[in-house]
């Protein structure tokens, strides 16, 4: 995760420093803009637009960035090039940043339903056991992508926050934490396969 919010970063600063409000642009950087937009679009719809599939998504047009960026002025040169070029990276960043906030917000949304649901029936089985439950079927959180990272974080906060309301009693054992982290398999790990 903290590889792909870096790369993310880099991204965005690359984009900072080749935006252009498309209102003022020339007709090259025009062209160039709705061309990548239309193909970054076509990428995401090809994908499904399936936000366990983020990862993909961002590196596929972070490699369309890298491949502007780097032909920029070295195989392509001139003002019309330049223009060309920022048009292009504008373009396939627009609608990375549209997709990646979307995913983002939506990953998170569902962890925190997740959370809380699984909250709820940890203090639930709780009431009626008398001690914290243990999670006993073991989940295989996957790791390293935008969306599970979004989840992850969404439901182990919501089941902390809904738990220390509902139940405080039953959160300060291991149990506890081994129930719900992502870390430990539990409840909120996050598994699209």
């Amino acid at each position: 995760m903290k590889n792909q919010i870096t790369f993310l970063t880099v991204m965005v600063m690359l984009a900072g420093l080749f935006t252009t409000t498309i209102a003022s642009a020339g007709p090259f950087y025009r062209i160039a803009y709705r061309a990548a937009h239309g193909l970054a679009q076509s990428t995401w719809d090809s994908l499904g637009q399936d936000c366990t599939k983020t990862s993909i998504f961002v590196q596929i047009v972070g490699d369309g960035v890298d491949d502007a960026v780097n032909d920029i002025g070295t195989r392509y040169r001139g003002r019309s090039a330049e223009d060309f070029g920022h048009g292009y990276i504008d373009g396939l960043m627009d609608v990375l940043d549209r997709v990646v906030d979307k995913c983002v917000n939506e990953c998170n949304m569902l962890g925190n339903a997740s959370g809380e649901w699984s909250a709820k029936m940890f203090c639930r089985v709780a009431w009626a056991i008398g001690h914290p439950p243990s999670f006993t079927v073991r989940l295989v959180n996957i790791r390293g992508s935008i969306c599970g990272g979004a989840y992850r974080l969404g439901c182990e906060s919501k089941f902390v926050g809904t738990t220390t309301n509902m139940c405080p009693n039953y959160t300060h054992s291991p149990a506890f934490s081994k129930f719900y982290r992502a870390a430990e398999n539990g409840s909120c790990s996050y598994n699209p396969y």
